[in-house]
């Protein structure tokens, strides 16, 4: 390991670490191109469930790729803002690749496919800088290799349209960027990489930033707290002590403390709203008094900064000048937009997530079950990574800075994880990588031992053994159903793409339309309508999923017909055996109620989907003069 005297490397060993990289560059375009001609083979059973998360993915990459190819530019510039909870750099990916490649829902697999191909090499380039013997080395790349690329909930997650792929290749390559600022500390530009490897992160995932910048943030305190002399500390809390008195002549200080204390007593109070010229203007949740909270509070700061930036930079040094200006400055501007700062400290909050009660041991079990049983080909594999990245953590906390990074990253995210009131196995997606790597150290820390009674030959021999042994079992295993799970991924079951091949035809191009429906709301009858015109499509759809009786939702819809700009309404019946995302069939019998009472609109043929099961029926104007 790096800090130890370092072994001896020849030129064999240099060729061979050399032949070895390239071969696995190989193997994984080889396995990245086999799971994308899968993926595109089996599209129908990925599309199941009309409220998965992946058709909001799909419908924002695919607005966007339609708003640039038709040089809609303020067009795109609304796509971008609306992207609040989920970033806007998977859209921009995956948008990019429609771009190209042209607008196919097929292609929406791709950035998730590169990102784990790209993460693989991270993971192998990582394990080669944690050690300096040759067979340690390797062994250590392979082994972790080995786990990364045999995990069938991993390979689930990065053949779909999920934001897990570029998130775990972005959280490699911020690690990876660490690693290498770690070694020449002096080098702006390897700093000036990792913030930019962390400011991508940031807008791509909130909660993959935080686990991120949590760990790196305590890796590096470790290792430079005694860099922070006490004087410094003094000398912060005595010009904290004089900030007091300006603050209170500051304009700007004390509109921010204004403005927070009354975003505060909302949020105390509650729902509220407030009379304003005889409308009724809603002050709860105080989202945009969060954001003009924060304006000031930046206005302030940033005057404060140009007075003494040449004292700040001193203090700051060559890495916190770098992080300052390409992490922090980017990630400061983007939430002055409106609303950004209130969605993000809900999202990487403790609210975010099912208000029961908090239960650390069934969490633990959750985890578990998807560690061991989906994304872990065998129970015993699970117990061997488990075991393996027990020893290579406690190698690489007592080594260099760069192991320590690797090690403390594994284990914020776990505890993190465990922690957090919503729990998804998937969330281990984009860090699992960091503990396998420590698994691939551990792995070289036994051929370590190995290395004072064995030959190099036995050991190469009694390293490739167990290798070829776990290669073997994750081959031969098919995936199971805990994989699937793990994955947020459905195994079987009714395929989505049947049921927009009937209603498809229905839509007429340049036509006002409009869906009703169990389903009207989902984004995928956007993005399958949009992928069909190849153009931004225009869609009524009332938001009768907040009716709670059946009389409710019978009104609602019947005051909707009456004012839709609409020349085509279809309605879809998915005969209430389609519950996932779906109006409850109560309420979808008050639709069907007023449907059948109106007069404005006249039924069709219904058409009946078997495979799905469902009847979708397309309703005309009865009189064409009596639209709107």
């Amino acid at each position: 390991m790096q800090g130890d005297e370092p072994k001896a490397s020849g030129p064999r060993s240099a060729r061979a670490e050399a032949w070895l990289t390239a071969g696995i560059v190989l193997v994984v375009l080889g396995l990245g191109a086999a799971i994308l001609v899968h993926g595109f083979a089996n599209e129908a059973s990925l599309w199941r469930g009309v409220d998965h998360d992946r058709n909001g993915h799909l419908q924002g990459g695919l607005d966007l790729a339609v708003d640039l190819h038709s040089f809609h530019i303020a067009g795109a510039l609304v796509d971008l803002d609306r992207a609040m909870i989920w970033p806007p750099l998977h859209d921009v990916a995956l948008a990019t690749v429609l771009l190209v490649g042209g607008i196919d829902h097929r292609l929406g697999i791709l950035p998730s496919v590169m990102s784990w191909a790209a993460c693989a090499m991270f993971v192998w380039f990582i394990s080669l800088r944690l050690l300096d013997d040759t067979l340690e080395r390797m062994t250590a790349g392979v082994v972790a290799l080995v786990f990364y690329l045999g995990s069938p909930a991993l390979r689930l997650l990065d053949s779909d349209v999920m934001l897990e792929g570029l998130g775990s290749a972005l959280t490699a390559f911020a690690l990876y960027a660490y690693i290498l600022s770690t070694e020449a500390p002096g080098l702006t530009g390897r700093w000036r990489l990792f913030a930019v490897a962390m400011t991508l992160l940031f807008f791509e995932k909130a909660n993959y930033w935080e686990m991120t910048a949590v760990a790196l943030a305590l890796a590096y305190l470790v290792d430079h707290w005694r860099d922070l002399p006490l004087s410094t500390i003094a000398a912060a809390w005595q010009g904290a002590k004089r900030l007091i008195p300006r603050i209170i002549r500051d304009p700007l200080a004390l509109g921010f403390l204004a403005v927070s204390a009354t975003v505060f007593a909302i949020y105390a109070h509650g729902p509220l709203s407030i009379d304003v010229f005889g409308r009724q203007v809603s002050l709860y949740p105080p989202e945009n008094l969060v954001t003009l909270a924060y304006a000031l509070l930046f206005c302030r700061l940033a005057r404060a900064w140009f007075r003494h930036r040449q004292l700040w930079s001193r203090w700051l040094g060559v890495p916190g000048r770098a992080v300052f200006h390409w992490h922090v400055l980017p990630i400061a501007l983007s939430f002055l937009l409106p609303k950004r700062l209130s969605v993000f400290l809900w999202y990487i909050g403790l609210n975010n997530g099912p208000p029961a009660a908090y239960d650390l041991w069934a969490h633990v079990q959750l985890q578990w079950a998807g560690f061991a049983h989906g994304f872990h080909a065998a129970v015993w594999l699970a117990w061997l990574a488990f075991a393996l990245a027990g020893l290579g953590a406690v190698a690489l906390l007592r080594g260099a800075p760069a192991g320590r990074a690797v090690a403390i990253l594994a284990l914020v995210c776990a505890i993190v994880v465990l922690l957090h009131p919503q729990q998804q196995q998937r969330f281990q997606a984009s860090w699992l990588f960091s503990l396998w790597i420590c698994s691939g150290i551990g792995a070289a820390m036994l051929v370590r031992h190995l290395g004072n009674r064995l030959s190099i030959r036995r050991r190469v021999i009694a390293v490739a053994c167990p290798i070829v042994l776990m290669i073997v079992t994750e081959v031969v295993l098919p995936t199971s159903p805990a994989a699937y799970a793990a994955a947020y991924r459905s195994r079987s079951g009714l395929s989505d793409l049947d049921l927009a091949v009937a209603y498809l035809p229905m839509v007429k191009a340049g036509e006002p339309v409009a869906f009703l429906g169990n389903i009207n709301r989902s984004p995928f009858i956007a993005w399958t309508v949009e992928e069909r015109c190849q153009c931004r499509a225009v869609l009524d759809r009332p938001w009768i999923d907040l009716a709670t009786t059946r009389d409710e939702a019978r009104r609602m819809v019947a005051d909707w017909v009456a004012t839709t700009n609409a020349r085509r309404i279809i309605l879809i019946d998915t005969l209430a055996l389609y519950p996932a995302g779906a109006l409850p069939s109560e309420q979808m019998a008050g639709v069907l109620d007023a449907m059948k009472s109106q007069t404005r609109f006249v039924e069709g043929s219904p058409i009946a989907v078997p495979s799905f099961p469902a009847v979708v029926s397309l309703w005309t104007p009865a009189n064409a003069a009596s639209s709107p």
